[in-house]
């Protein structure tokens, strides 16, 4: 049946196209519409009955309800032709959640609204891809549904959340939903099966985000990955771990996980992750992150002695040796992420920089750089084995890993952003010169600044 025509975003030139749309499926949470014009070889239909009974509840009940601005209690999705100049073999937009349906519709503005909760999803590439991923379509769209349940529990706050903590939750949202593991994720990261990602996440910084660059892939990857491996030593069964997950994006202690020192915050309080030990991983954010930063780097490449971690604590400081022996025998990667252990990290290059957020991986035959007094940064790591094979870290925040909050002020339609006195890279919510463009799911961004270091190391 032909149902009401609806705005969706051409992602070339920012602006909104009126799609045509059929309803396809009308359930108890779901509408699922496809645009009109659009043939597909896909049982939409069941789709839209295993969204309705399988990734709603289970999603729902992890992260909490979603904003309802329409009043009808139902989720939209869009299948459609989604406008991103992909072409053959080329990068395509396989899903996007797209804030400005939160607010009312402004008839003179470019980008228009609908009103309700809306997910789009591609009807072209990614039906494609189904051929060699048949979880794919699920799995974008329960990706793209953590976007839409945590942009009102930000909106609430005024607070933008980092990306990279937004997209690892997504990704793991697909894998709680019942569509993981991500194996193609997990290649990526290791640099293993896919030639797009030659080097795995080697010299990749996990914080400071970069969706036009060429490492995109492999920082939703490492996203992935970390926030798998968090998620998992959170507690010791799938209540616990997604009472944790959900706490990172609601926030019922009055804490939530915008930022990487409040990821920290929530993983620390064990109302909310049972399982953390502070005796084993700190008492405070930045050794808390430092500790489980090596301890993922190290299993990512198959180290399995850390009784002699070095880790320097102020700038400029000789590294001090810590044991860590006993935290992973606690805190071991999981069977989900088990193809790591099996596929560890493959280096190609020899980095002679790091940045922050950032794993170097060096061979025996590259040798693995010390850390030099006067010239080290604050958590900088460094674990070798007797053969040399080490790995070097920054496990630092552009921001800190101690900062408690990051904050936009917004007016009180929400219509207009205030740039934040210290300029910062990582945003989910981007300024762009043409004013705001919230997209969350997918990053642009047309400033230049850059807030986290590359420098070299000896």
């Amino acid at each position: 049946m032909n149902g009401p025509d609806l705005w969706a975003r051409d992602l070339t030139t920012q602006s909104s196209v009126c799609v045509a749309v059929d309803l396809v499926s009308s359930g108890t949470y779901v509408e699922v519409y496809k645009e009109r014009s659009l043939s597909l070889n896909f049982d939409l239909v069941k789709f839209a009955r295993d969204f309705d009974t399988l990734t709603y509840p289970t999603l729902v009940a992890t992260f909490g309800e979603p904003s309802d601005v329409d009043g009808d209690g139902k989720v939209k999705i869009l299948v459609m032709d989604i406008r991103d100049g992909a072409t053959a073999n080329s990068a395509y937009v396989a899903g996007y959640f797209d804030p400005v349906n939160y607010f009312p519709d402004n008839f003179f503005s470019r980008i228009r609204s609908n009103y309700a909760e809306v997910l789009y999803m591609d009807g072209k590439e990614l039906i494609a891809a189904l051929k060699n991923d048949p979880n794919a379509f699920a799995s974008t769209a329960a990706h793209e549904f953590q976007h839409l349940l945590r942009y009102p529990r930000m909106r609430s706050a005024n607070q933008t959340d980092e990306t990279w903590i937004n997209e690892g939750t997504s990704e793991v949202a697909s894998d709680i939903a019942g569509y993981g593991p991500q194996n193609g994720r997990m290649d990526c990261y290791s640099g293993v099966n896919d030639s797009r990602c030659s080097d795995g996440i080697n010299g990749v910084s996990l914080l400071d985000w970069d969706s036009s660059g060429s490492d995109i892939l492999k920082q939703y990857s490492y996203a992935y990955v970390f926030m798998r491996y968090l998620y998992d030593i959170s507690g010791t069964n799938d209540s616990q771990r997604q009472n944790f997950f959900r706490e990172t994006v609601v926030g019922a202690s009055g804490t939530r996980a915008n930022s990487t020192g409040n990821l920290i915050n929530v993983f620390r309080n064990t109302a909310y992750a049972p399982n953390f030990d502070a005796s084993l991983l700190g008492n405070n954010n930045a050794d808390v992150f430092f500790r489980v930063f090596a301890l993922l780097g190290a299993q990512s490449f198959g180290i399995a002695n850390l009784t002699s971690v070095e880790q320097v604590t102020s700038d400029g400081a000789s590294p001090t040796t810590i044991n860590l022996a006993t935290a992973l025998t606690r805190y071991p990667l999981s069977t989900t992420l088990a193809r790591i252990v099996t596929n560890p990290v493959v280096p190609t290059t020899n980095r002679g920089s790091i940045k922050q957020g950032a794993t170097n991986f060096y061979t025996a035959a590259m040798g693995t750089p010390s850390i030099s007094a006067g010239s080290s940064r604050k958590n900088y790591g460094r674990v070798t084995t007797a053969t040399t094979k080490g790995i070097f870290f920054w496990a630092d925040s552009p921001a800190g890993i101690n900062a408690s909050a990051k904050y936009v002020q917004t007016n009180e339609e929400g219509t207009s952003l205030t740039i934040p006195k210290k300029p910062r890279s990582l945003k989910s919510v981007i300024e762009s010169s043409s004013g705001p463009i919230p997209i969350c799911g997918i990053e642009f961004t047309d400033d230049l600044v850059r807030t986290s270091e590359s420098i070299p190391i000896e």
